[in-house]
């Protein structure tokens, strides 16, 4: 595997790495020896003594990734590595899965102790996205045995990511192995989807939403649902399957528009209990009176950063409150951030503004995270991306002029 840099920490800086956190941060780092090229990094306490090894980047703010705790080689790191990871990724998914699905995520970075690595599997096209620096030298020996284990099928290396920007990595992408359409078909709990692998957002589908649009079936049942920020219509192939009476998807994208429309089409869903708006969801959800049984609010991030933090927590409460005013009393609330930086409980306070502003009295029945094929490490709260509530809308909110007459 080449060379290793040996990473001495400053003195009582190694608990984390103890604990099991899988980021090493610049600040820990006293010193590195060796050459500052290598790929890998030998982490040892201020004493020396050996507390893991991992990817390693002199540039990057994130030290070291740690892929293996205690006295291990850094000539472990190989082969048989990846592919024991890689079999353990793929066992899990095997038992999490839902029937007739072949569209899921095969590897979710640290969740499945593979720092800087994520691949989406759509039938027999793989889309892999590798961040971290060190992956990147070491990609060879991971996309053999990803060959290994899934041998036939195409692999596309999908670059143009902010965080390989930050890596300072190449963002053109490539094709690994295989033919790689530009967009590829698979099946998500029994429905047909297509995934756009050329020009798509993430790597062409939104597979961490699976159990959610799951959620979004099991209460649709003779409501009206409104879809914000519907990309290409899932959540209403869902809804209409559970029974919905009718279904109204809010885009700004044209080409998603038609894709969704495509959708229907290939599941023979007709279109006459849906609509599709293409608008801004802001400005449609200012100008729309009508009120809805239960509203699905899934917007793109609206934050990247920590330094934008307050501007994105204004825009997800206004948002938010907007939706809550189209939500009929009794109506069921499906509301997500994935922006990494609003946390679970910034998220809650902003829901908990948003409810006040809109004069609804709400009630969280269910908190909602990604598909269980994206797991998180317990160590690695980081990874915890998507978070969101279901709730209802009770009521009008108390000290309003709407309550019950004496």
């Amino acid at each position: 595997m080449g060379s290793a840099v040996r990473v001495v920490l400053h003195p009582g800086r190694e608990k984390s790495v103890k604990d099991g956190h899988p980021w090493l941060f610049s600040g820990s780092v006293a010193r590195a020896e060796g050459p500052q090229e290598a790929p890998l990094a030998r982490v040892v306490d201020a004493a020396g003594r050996p507390l893991g090894v991992g990817l390693y980047n002199p540039r990057s703010q994130i030290r070291v990734r740690l892929l293996a705790w205690g006295e291990v080689e850094p000539a472990a790191i190989d082969r048989r590595f990846f592919a024991a990871r890689l079999g353990q990724a793929a066992a899990l998914r095997r038992a999490v899965l839902p029937l007739d699905t072949t569209g899921y995520r095969l590897v979710n970075a640290e969740g499945d102790g593979l720092p800087g690595w994520t691949v989406d599997r759509y039938g027999d096209v793989l889309v892999s996205q590798v961040t971290a620096a060190g992956l990147e030298v070491l990609r060879g020996e991971a996309y053999a045995a990803l060959a290994a284990a899934l041998p036939g099928t195409a692999v596309l290396q999908s670059n143009d990511l902010p965080a390989r920007r930050a890596e300072g990595l190449p963002r053109e992408d490539e094709v690994i192995a295989g033919e790689v359409p530009s967009e590829v078909a698979f099946r998500e709990s029994g429905l047909a989807f297509t995934a756009d692998l050329e020009a798509g957002q993430k790597t062409g589908f939104y597979c961490d939403q699976r159990e959610n649009r799951r959620r979004v079936e099991r209460y649709a049942a003779g409501r009206s649902v409104l879809d914000l920020f519907a990309h290409s219509g899932a959540v209403g192939l869902y809804a209409l399957r559970g029974g919905a009476a009718r279904v109204v998807h809010v885009e700004s994208s044209a080409k998603l528009i038609e894709r969704g429309r495509r959708h229907y089409e290939v599941n023979g869903v007709p279109e006459d209990r849906a609509e599709w708006v293409k608008a801004n969801v802001f400005e449609d959800l200012r100008q729309r009176s009508d009120l809805y049984d239960l509203v699905v609010c899934d917007p793109p991030p609206l934050v990247r950063k920590r330094a934008d933090l307050d501007a994105a927590a204004r825009a997800y409460k206004d948002l938010n409150r907007l939706a809550l005013q189209r939500l009929a009393p009794g109506g069921l609330f499906f509301t997500f951030s994935c922006s990494g930086a609003v946390d679970s409980k910034l998220f809650r306070q902003i829901l908990f503004a948003a409810a006040v502003e809109a004069g609804v009295r709400l009630a969280l029945l269910e908190p909602l995270a990604a598909a269980p094929d994206h797991p998180v490490a317990v160590t690695h709260p980081q990874g915890e991306y998507l978070k969101g509530w279901l709730a209802v809308a009770e009521g009008p909110a108390a000290g309003t002029d709407q309550g019950v007459s004496p």
